[in-house]
């Protein structure tokens, strides 16, 4: 399962064409991106397999993402023994990653009922409340997450994410710091630091965070994706390097079989600023209709098309269909 911040978190696009929503894409592939990342940097500590075999095989469904099969075995674990909390949770988690949201803010809440002094409930509801798009509930869920574990990186993270969307870029930077500090080799929070500070004009600094990103995850197609769209894209002209991002957009591509959506347009931005519109043209349509299929209502490839007619503008040939090159006089 890839990082949850590939998804839910936003990526940004520093003051381009792409704009503040260009990773929304992302954003609204609720089921698919955004959040079963959530389950790999969930603490499943809390999750104890004990002699309760349902309890186990549950917790197996979910690391495989079989989330029927999680939700059945929770659901047995419950009915068997319904002060067993750390159920409502796991089978919260799967609930959100089948798009089930109100059963698993329902399973949150019930959770945090059971258990008020587990920071983990809280950071489970805050995660249901943020797809929702309860922002203001989201943020007062992760805070009161990392009150009572100041050391819970994945809220200070997900936390970070929130501020940044709301334009608190300060506050996002504290917070995404505070979860690298926790978790030193947190990727996603590098990849969600190094785009706060891009965001902030602050390119040498995001720069850094990028590098040791791919250093800690070589063969992560979203991560390279992330560095070849900062070398396109950043303010600072001494970093941008559009031949070194067609590399690794190219190797994103290769990582991704070609069936990630993001990883496909920013290969055709690469192929665009290296002067192949038509190129970039092809590579968009291919990221529409595959976004398309995941988000029927239009709702998250509204930037895409519009960058998609930018490339088919560049990539038209001119041709005059009325202009008369014959003489007008029947005489000649």
């Amino acid at each position: 399962m890839k990082g949850f911040m590939g998804a839910s978190f936003d990526r940004g696009c520093i003051g381009n064409q792409k704009g503040a929503g260009a990773y929304s894409f992302l954003g609204f592939l609720i089921i698919a991106i955004v959040i079963v990342g959530g389950a790999v940097y969930f603490p499943w500590e809390v999750f104890k397999d004990g002699k309760d075999s349902e309890l186990a095989s549950a917790k197996q469904a979910l690391a495989r993402k079989q989330w029927d099969s999680a939700i059945s075995y929770y659901s047995r674990a419950i009915k068997a023994n319904p002060a067993e909390v750390s159920a409502y949770l796991g089978r919260s988690t799967a609930y959100l990653q089948k798009g089930d949201l109100e059963k698993a803010l329902k399973d949150a809440n019930t959770f945090i009922e059971k258990k008020p002094d587990a920071a983990q409930g809280f950071g489970q509801r805050g995660l249901v409340n943020k797809v929702l798009g309860k922002n203001d509930e989201a943020l007062n869920d992760f805070s009161k997450a990392v009150k009572i574990d100041g050391g819970y990186a994945w809220a200070y993270a997900q936390r970070a994410d929130l501020y940044s969307r709301q334009k608190d870029q300060n506050q996002a930077l504290e917070d995404a710091t505070r979860a690298i500090q926790a978790k030193p080799n947190f990727v996603e929070a590098l990849r969600l630091r190094a785009w706060i500070l891009s965001r902030d004009g602050k390119c040498k600094e995001a720069w850094e965070d990028f590098k040791k990103v791919e250093e800690l995850s070589p063969k992560d197609a979203l991560s390279l994706q992330d560095k070849a769209w900062f070398l396109m894209t950043c303010p600072d002209e001494k970093l941008q390097d559009t031949g070194q991002a067609m590399t690794l957009a190219k190797k994103a591509m290769d990582l991704s079989g070609g069936k990630d959506p993001v990883v496909l347009e920013t290969l055709a931005e690469a192929h665009f600023r290296n002067n192949d519109p038509a190129k970039a043209a092809e590579l968009q349509r291919k990221a529409v209709e595959i976004a398309g299929k995941r988000c029927p209502d239009g709702s998250c490839t509204k930037e895409m098309q519009e960058r998609l007619q930018k490339y088919e503008l560049a990539s038209r040939q001119e041709v005059r269909t009325g202009y008369e090159v014959l003489p007008m006089d029947s005489n000649n």
